[in-house]
């Protein structure tokens, strides 16, 4: 009996999980993807061993931008730096003047893409229509992207940039405080709202590399789906020792739609193992290094229900369909359009090629290897779990995307590129602080009100939380939305567990009350230009007395005076808008103590 098949049968999957598993394996290793736009590699290589998890990828994680004279389909890849630009794109990188005319007849069908062009135009503008998306007014538009299939469906990526929700140097300055943060919800079924790792991954690095005190995150999200790979990604961070390796894997396992097979294996044995050990009691306790340890409080039927599917048998070919499908998707063309109509020539190339293959690397690098479906993105019977529009880039600032993409030899127009090496840094700084940090992240997927009555009645002191436990920081997203759970109800729930000090914080967003208030943002006109550019007069029109209007609406002073908080005026954790981010003009609120209840 071989490897994989001894763990499906020690943990009592059965024989048929593991007979699909290495008929899955040996199938995607034999057939190649006829969307992905380099070939498989060269035979001569031999058939993969798919019981070995130590397998390492034939080409190795890229620490800096590479020559993009790459034809795979020859076998000939340029190992070196690629120092020198194509001037018409500014997309790729040569290391000199051979390879790019070597190349050429490749990157030509990129470089003369009509998305380049500075005269593309929508097609509703060429065409002289309404665009489809074109309706009269925020209510109507919120429906519509709940009702149409392509805007439904789970939300595994955050669409707002990661925050350090400690801001530590500027609150507690106090680097050996012990601390205690809560992710708690995001709302059911949202496909507008993430509870990913993006949060915690930055909040962890900007720590102060001195910290000493002990720090417990609790990160909950009550889609399984969502949980389990926050699971399998703090596994992959924290128990693969090589960083470089495990960054790698993370990254892809997170955002791309396809993995290396040797990745998927590796992922693969991290699972396994970690479903082996799943005690009677539903939960297990799991170190992350010397030093931290992750508590998954995710009930065993939850993981093996999630995990599992990623075994199921669809096909490289069979994904890629599906994936097509939905980014393609000839009913969505306007949408499409008003996404390219906004970015410049060079990312209107770029967002195309991620739409067209699903995988953050830089521009034009080899993609040979990854030939195995990233299963944990879609469902068991190989469906795209999120909307059409999913994109990696909205969970990060751009400023710091590009920043970091300069700094391993991207250009900013290489915008996933420059994507690849920011998460590639990120997470290999999460990597090691991991093991520099006593961190213990807590796993849950309960409904928020859920989570915070179990807390509080004594319920999780087996896990570490006892009743008492109160939490500096409580991130709520934007539950605290009318169409969730609302204010009243986070802050009944939550604000008993608030550490009493000055600095202890419950910091969240609303999203969709501009729907709800009638001068919440600029005035839909009727006009193609509007239409285009109502993004830009939203981000420029100041709500800011509308929302105060709003919060008045919603009964705030009372909920204030009964919970003995404030509405902080000087945010400290986050501004106050992040319009020029968003479709939404999302407004952002810092709860804490008033004065009276503070004790420090």
């Amino acid at each position: 009996m071989n490897r994989l098949a001894e763990f499906l049968s020690r943990i009592n999957l059965g024989s048929e999980a593991w007979t699909h598993a290495e008929s899955l394996y040996r199938r995607d290793m034999s057939s190649t993807n006829p969307h992905i736009r380099v070939a498989a590699p060269h035979t001569s290589s031999g058939m993969f061993d798919f019981t070995d998890f130590t397998a390492q990828p034939p080409f190795p994680p890229p620490q800096h931008l590479l020559c993009a004279n790459v034809d795979a389909e020859k076998h000939r890849i340029c190992e070196k730096a690629g120092t020198q630009s194509c001037s018409r794109c500014s997309l790729v990188l040569y290391c000199s003047k051979d390879c790019q005319r070597v190349h050429w007849y490749i990157h030509k069908q990129d470089c003369k893409n009509p998305l380049l062009s500075e005269s593309w135009r929508p097609g509703w503008v060429i065409e002289d229509r309404l665009p489809s998306f074109f309706d009269m007014g925020p209510i109507s538009q919120f429906e519509r992207w709940t009702l149409n299939k392509f805007s439904g469906g789970l939300s595994l990526w955050g669409n707002m940039p990661a925050m350090d929700i400690l801001n530590l140097r500027n609150n507690e300055a106090d680097y050996t405080k012990d601390l205690s943060l809560a992710f708690i919800a995001i709302p059911p079924k949202s496909s507008t709202s993430s509870g990913d790792l993006r949060h915690v991954v930055r909040t962890v690095n900007a720590l102060p590399s001195d910290y000493s005190g002990n720090l417990r995150i609790l990160l909950n999200d009550k889609m399984s789906p969502v949980a389990c790979r926050n699971m399998v990604l703090l596994l992959i961070l924290g128990t693969i020792t090589d960083e470089v390796l495990a960054a790698d894997i993370a990254l892809h396992f997170w955002y791309s739609a396809f993995l290396p097979i040797e990745y998927r294996m590796k992922i693969t044995a991290q699972i396994l193992e970690y479903i082996d050990g799943l005690s009677k009691s539903e939960s297990l306790s799991i170190p992350l290094g010397h030093l931290s340890n992750l508590f998954v409080g995710i009930s065993r039927e939850a993981v093996v229900t999630s995990l599992t599917a990623y075994f199921s048998l669809s096909s490289v070919s069979d994904i890629q369909s599906e994936y097509d499908r939905v980014r393609n998707t000839p009913s969505r063309r306007d949408f499409r359009d008003r996404m390219y109509a906004k970015l410049r020539p060079a990312h209107r190339v770029a967002f195309q090629e991620y739409r067209r293959f699903g995988i953050v690397l830089p521009f034009g690098a080899v993609n040979a290897h990854f030939n195995a479906p990233n299963l944990s993105l879609f469902s068991p019977d190989g469906t795209w779990l999120q909307t059409d529009y999913a994109d990696p880039l909205e969970g990060w600032n751009l400023d710091d995307v590009i920043k970091a993409g300069k700094t391993h030899g991207a250009l900013p127009e290489d915008i996933y590129g420059c994507l690849y090496f920011f998460l590639s840094d990120e997470l290999r700084s999460f990597h090691r602080r991991i093991r520099q940090f006593h961190i213990s992240f807590n796993l849950y997927n309960l409904d928020a009100s859920e989570l915070s009555r179990v807390i509080r009645n004594g319920s999780l002191a087996q896990d570490n939380l006892p009743a008492s436990i109160r939490f500096d920081r409580i991130e709520v997203s934007n539950i605290l939305d009318a169409h969730y759970v609302g204010l009243r109800d986070v802050l009944a729930h939550w604000a008993p567990l608030l550490t009493r000090s000055t600095t202890a914080t419950i910091i969240g967003y609303f999203m969709n009350w501009t729907g709800l208030q009638k001068d919440g943002d600029a005035t839909t006109a009727e006009s193609h230009w509007m239409a285009t550019s109502l993004n830009s007069i939203n981000a420029l029109y100041d709500n800011s007395r509308p929302f105060k209007n709003y919060l008045k609406s919603q009964g705030l002073d009372n909920i204030l005076c009964h919970m003995k908080l404030k509405l902080r005026g000087r945010h400290v954790i986050a501004s106050h808008t992040q319009v020029a981010n968003f479709t939404w003009t999302e407004r952002f609120v810092e709860f804490a103590h008033d004065g009276k209840e503070a004790d420090t």
